[in-house]
């Protein structure tokens, strides 16, 4: 079983690839993870355990998480900046396309000559 600090490897999902630490034990088969992987409730089918613990409280937070990656030498992944955390800029106001309408030319009426 994985112990809390626990540095595991993910293997399967949308984090695949990416190091997370084990901050909660939830039951037999699930735990919370956090690091370089969005916090959440994990399967443990999909960690793979690795050699190294560092040491956290259980429940920590993300920053203490990350922290303590960066004492033990861990490669730490800063994620990109939300949507909500930007500053919005002004968008660039879009000007309405006016399609030009050709006139139609009026053809003069050609009188036709009479049949003699």
């Amino acid at each position: 079983m994985l112990e809390i600090g626990r540095v595991c490897m993910k293997i399967a999902g949308r984090d695949a690839g990416n190091l997370a630490v084990v901050v909660e034990k939830i039951d037999d088969n699930y735990v919370l993870i956090d690091g370089n992987v969005r916090r959440k409730k994990c399967n443990l089918k999909h960690l793979e355990p690795m050699k190294v613990t560092i040491e956290i409280k259980a429940k920590a937070s993300t920053a203490d998480v990350k922290n303590a990656m960066e004492k033990a030498g861990l490669k730490v992944v800063e994620k990109k900046v939300s949507a909500k955390n930007k500053q919005k800029s002004e968008r660039p106001i879009r000007s309405r396309k006016v399609k030009k309408v050709e006139k139609p030319v009026k053809k003069k009426a050609v009188k036709k000559e009479e049949k003699k």
